[in-house]
């Protein structure tokens, strides 16, 4: 019990003093159904139709019977949907909640106007709590609908301005980050969609403190997630659209706007591989947003260019390249510090390609559900770094939360080399990790050192991608598809050894990874014929 609370302890000292009462008020806030919210407003409320220059389908996530298809998972509800269900765990049921199939081509009219009423009933009577994140999504996905078809379906208007009157009184200050973002876009929206001049002011509002804060200097999301980077930037692209065709609007907040698009634009450019993979650092995973291609066709078709005066910096990244491979290295930091629920235990690991292929990747993120799975996927074990003694170098745990977190200090930054070291290890084991990388045109060598006052047993990780052959060549060398030599320089002994690559979330690749043990020091050659 007193572990849990030090725990606990270590975990919420970094929260701001804005969440905590946020927090608290929400828990003794009166949670009312969608019914109250429709009440106050007496008089049908008037809206315009938005114009979007940037139109996109989806496909294959509503099929007959009410089948529905997320997270590579497929459930049929045959001839009621169960709002609420909980079978897959709360993100499908969010997913089934964001409406993202009203752009689904070859669903009728009809059907998803019937849908969003279903789901309006839901929530009148309180069968369906409100939650303010996919009521954000839904809102945004729904004012689409409504602007293509020019919808005049009274009981959906209705539904929409109550979902929005909502969301205006419950902002998601206790969580901050990628939330409040979500929330923002959709109340901007959703202000200047119904003529609400207050709602529109108050999103401004946040959208200015929040952009400024959550994109960093150079242009990454601060929660630094690749996957989350690219949601965050097709919503500033999405913004940047539909408020370009609204009458009288604000030009200084307009090109505030585009700016950190063509600043998201450069990082997303710069974090991804040449074949348009982007790492799976963090919380990132395929399948769920728009890929670095389509985001850049969208950023082209509005006019949008990169920022090409920026280079990877604050985001802790760093990229290095020649003609036969591609390799991108974390040496930032736990972040934000006060919003760290989509960060792993990953300083100093590392994602390499060659020849445009997936060589050494991250075990990957394949469910959110607090678990062994969550647990291990965001563990220090789970990416290409070091472990010692079995242990984390920061406590990641609960799902989402991070108690003591690893300092990460860059000690030398050159064209061809990048030497960083962590005290992650310190508090338990009195022991620093350091990692010094050096890049030459067909050869890349890392070295890593423990410093400990003991010897301590650490191992080296290496997850390959699923698929690749591997031959042992001696005790100290392998070679991958016989194109790709692997070296090793201080190793005690190493194991070939399997793990399940999330490709997706809930979709699992079998794949192998090299764990190699040293004493001190280790010096690893990576050399590519």
């Amino acid at each position: 019990m007193i572990r849990k609370i030090l725990l606990l302890a270590r975990t919420v000292r970094y929260l701001k003093f804005k969440q905590i009462v946020y927090q608290v008020y929400y828990r003794l806030k009166t949670v009312h159904n969608l019914s109250w919210f429709e009440h106050k407003f007496k008089a049908g409320p008037v809206y315009n139709p938005l114009r979007f220059n940037i139109q996109y389908q989806v496909a294959g996530l509503l099929k007959p019977s009410n089948t529905f298809n997320f997270l590579n998972l497929q459930h049929s509800f045959n001839d009621a949907v169960d709002w609420d269900y909980q079978g897959y765990g709360k993100l499908w049921n969010y997913n089934l909640q964001y409406f993202n199939y009203l752009h689904q081509a070859d669903i009728t009219t009809q059907q998803k106007q019937a849908l969003l009423n279903d789901i309006g009933s839901w929530l009148k009577s309180g069968k369906l709590k409100l939650e303010p994140y996919p009521v954000a999504l839904r809102v945004m996905n729904t004012i689409r609908f409504i602007s293509a078809a020019d919808l005049k379906n009274a009981d959906i208007i209705r539904d929409l301005y109550a979902q929005l009157a909502y969301l205006n009184d419950n902002l998601e200050y206790h969580l901050l980050g990628n939330h409040l973002l979500e929330d923002a876009f959709a109340l901007f929206m959703g202000g200047h969609f119904f003529n609400v001049d207050a709602w529109c002011e108050t999103a401004k509002a946040i959208l200015y403190k929040e952009l400024n804060e959550q994109v960093l200097d150079d242009g990454a999301h601060f929660e630094l997630s690749p996957m989350y980077h690219q949601i965050i930037f097709f919503r500033v692209l999405e913004l940047a659209d539909w408020y370009t065709n609204v009458n009288n609007n604000d030009g200084d907040f307009l090109m505030f706007i585009k700016q950190k698009a063509a600043d998201m634009l450069k990082w997303l450019q710069l974090i991804s591989f040449k074949n348009g993979d982007i790492p799976h650092f963090n919380d990132s995973a395929t399948g769920i947003t728009f890929t670095t291609p389509q985001l850049q066709s969208f950023a082209q078709q509005l006019n949008i260019s990169a920022n090409n005066q920026l280079n990877l910096k604050d985001s802790g990244y760093r990229k290095y390249q020649s003609d036969k491979y591609e390799c991108v290295i974390d040496v930032g930091a736990v972040g934000p510090s006060y919003q760290p629920g989509h960060s792993h235990s990953d300083a100093l690991s590392f994602v390499l390609y060659s020849n445009n292929l997936p060589v050494f990747v991250d075990a990957g993120t394949s469910t959110y559900q607090i678990g062994g799975k969550r647990s291990y996927e965001r563990s220090t074990n789970a990416h290409n770094t070091v472990e010692v003694s079995g242990k984390n170098q920061s406590e990641v745990w609960g799902g989402f939360r991070v108690g003591r977190r690893a300092q990460v200090q860059i000690h030398t930054q050159l064209a061809h080399e990048l030497c960083a070291s962590h005290n992650g290890y310190k508090k338990t084991f009195a022991a620093d990790h350091s990692r010094c990388f050096t890049f030459g045109v067909d050869v890349i060598t890392i070295k890593d050192i423990i410093s400990a006052s003991k010897p301590l047993p650490a191992k080296a990780i290496f997850h390959l991608y699923a698929g690749y052959e591997i031959d042992v060549v001696s005790k100290t060398e392998v070679l991958l598809n016989k194109t790709i030599t692997i070296q090793f320089t201080g190793v005690n002994k190493f194991e070939i050894l399997t793990y399940e690559l999330a490709d997706g979330y809930n979709k699992y690749l079998p794949a192998k990874y090299l764990s190699v043990e040293f004493n001190n020091e280790l010096k690893t050659s990576i050399i590519f014929q």
